[in-house]
């Protein structure tokens, strides 16, 4: 596959971007030069801003209704993180301002992925457990 040839549709899971994220998909599908062709367009979606107990309490959708809905392969799951505003607010990437950040290793495990590695997606979590924030450091 060239990079070219794929397309990586972001979105956050509410129902508002998932929406918009569909008609995104149905533009690919029916206007691209490749649809005209009759040539279908790889798509995947990448899911950013997930947090799981948001998901679990629905105060957002979950990964499985976001594929659900918009039928296409998940290429990654990008969580809720503090460290992507900060990495924006100074002007640089979060895998370069924070690489071991949960945010930035989901960056890279789905950009591995799309280079067709063979990675399993996880959720990374940037919680520390309450006993490492209290005293710095794991029991």
């Amino acid at each position: 596959m060239r990079f070219a040839d794929a397309a990586i549709i972001v979105t956050n899971p509410e129902i508002s971007s998932v929406r918009d994220a569909d008609r995104i998909i149905g533009l690919l599908d029916s206007k691209t030069d490749k649809s005209e062709r009759g040539e279908r367009m790889e798509k995947h979606i990448l899911i950013a801003r997930y947090d799981p107990h948001r998901a679990l309490r629905s105060e957002m959708l979950g990964i499985d209704d976001v594929l659900e809905i918009l039928s296409t392969p998940l290429l990654g799951v990008i969580p809720e993180s503090d460290e992507v505003l900060r990495a924006s607010n100074i002007g640089s990437p979060v895998t370069l301002s924070n690489p071991k950040s949960a945010p930035a290793r989901a960056y890279i495990d789905a950009a591995r992925r799309l280079k067709g590695e063979n990675v399993a997606i996880t959720i990374h979590s940037g919680r520390k457990r309450l006993f490492v924030k209290l005293f710095g450091r794991a029991a």
